[in-house]
């Protein structure tokens, strides 16, 4: 096996290796690929596991000491806000009303639940740098090409001449601002923050979590974690399609890993989740990416940013941005890589063939 060492810029940035996505690792070092077990937790001083039903999936939060009933119920309390408030599958939450006229014909006032606005305004910088190519009201696309709410799966009638802000679709710099935490919509639109919400909700649990105490945690938002740990942690960059097989690993103590790949929720041909949101269209240049960063939040939404936007149009957008350090790995369907110079600073390691 090879160990690439970091990203050279431009046409020197691409090596040969295997597409991939992402899983948690092992508290332990092996320099091999192969010897990696194939699904380990993710440290062997954090033993205690409390796994939850969030986001449309399962959560597992890992910690030195069993949590009590105290700081679990406060847990779910907050999922179950978030739901109540985001979640495009509930037609009781806020944005299924917003979206459907519930709330009136425009303009539209959203009150959120306190702290709302540091995740509009990551939305405000994410759109901004990827030139409206990352928008959550692309979330209109995903139900004209079938991903809806109730999960019909079905291209709808039409669908090719609405994608997209090209086509006319609302946009979040035209038809949404926020003060605070109100959220204005000129006219109904479905927002679908599907690109930094799991990471902001995991950020969320974190900061709850250390205010009832709990100074060391691995929160698992089914692949994308963060992590607060005396001790390094593992985090394995799992490869599409093959669920428990690495391409590389990262080890951190305090920060996040995130990723985005385009083999978990597929449908038909060529469809997937991951869309640009100029076109409307599923990227398909892009397999996988994985950020790390100080936040989960930050390192979720610029895990999607890759797909949409050249990792190196991406570095010279956020150069200098406060609280957007990070660094990436990026997996391209033809087997390429890019790499960020910073990868090669941390004890991480990637794996090719």
């Amino acid at each position: 096996m090879a160990l690439v060492k970091g990203w050279q810029e431009e046409a020197s940035n691409v090596v040969p290796t295997s597409a991939g996505c992402a899983r948690a690792q092992h508290g332990g070092r092996d320099d091999r690929a192969d010897a990696l077990p194939p699904l380990p937790g993710p440290g062997d001083h954090l033993r205690c596991s409390w796994s939850l039903p969030a986001t449309g999936t399962t959560w597992q939060v890992r910690t030195r000491q069993p949590l009590e009933a105290q700081p679990r119920a406060a847990v779910t309390a907050l999922v179950e806000q978030f739901e109540r408030t985001w979640s495009r599958f509930l037609p009781s939450s806020l944005v299924r009303q917003a979206a459907d006229g519930r709330l009136g014909s425009g303009p539209v006032l959203v009150d959120l639940p306190a702290g709302s606005s540091r995740m509009l305004d990551l939305y405000d910088r994410l759109y901004r740098l990827t030139n409206g190519r990352l928008d959550p009201l692309a979330g209109a696309d995903l139900v004209e090409l079938g991903y809806s709410p109730d999960l019909d799966f079905r291209v709808r009638d039409g669908a090719a001449h609405r994608l997209g802000a090209t086509h006319g679709r609302p946009t979040w710099g035209t038809t949404v601002s926020h003060a605070g935490d109100r959220l204005r919509l000129e006219t109904p639109a479905l927002v679908d923050v599907g690109a930094v919400g799991k990471g902001f909700l995991a950020d969320l649990v974190g900061a709850l979590l250390a205010d009832h105490g709990v100074e060391e945690l691995v929160v698992d938002a089914s692949g994308d974690l963060l992590v607060r740990s005396s001790r390094p942690v593992r985090v394995g960059l799992e490869q599409p399609g093959r669920s428990g097989h690495v391409v590389g690993a990262v080890e951190i103590c305090r920060g996040a890993v995130c990723g985005s790949g385009t083999d978990r929720r597929t449908w038909g041909h060529g469809l997937h989740h991951i869309l640009d949101a100029v076109t409307g269209l599923p990227v398909q240049q892009v397999a996988a990416t994985w950020v790390v960063a100080s936040s989960c939040a930050v390192a979720d939404g610029l895990a999607t940013a890759l797909f949409t936007t050249a990792p190196q149009d991406l570095a010279r957008a956020t150069r200098g941005a406060p609280g957007l350090d990070y660094d990436f790995v990026l997996l391209r369907t033809d087997g390429s890589a890019s790499v960020s110079r910073g990868f090669r600073n941390l004890p991480a390691e990637l794996f090719t063939s």
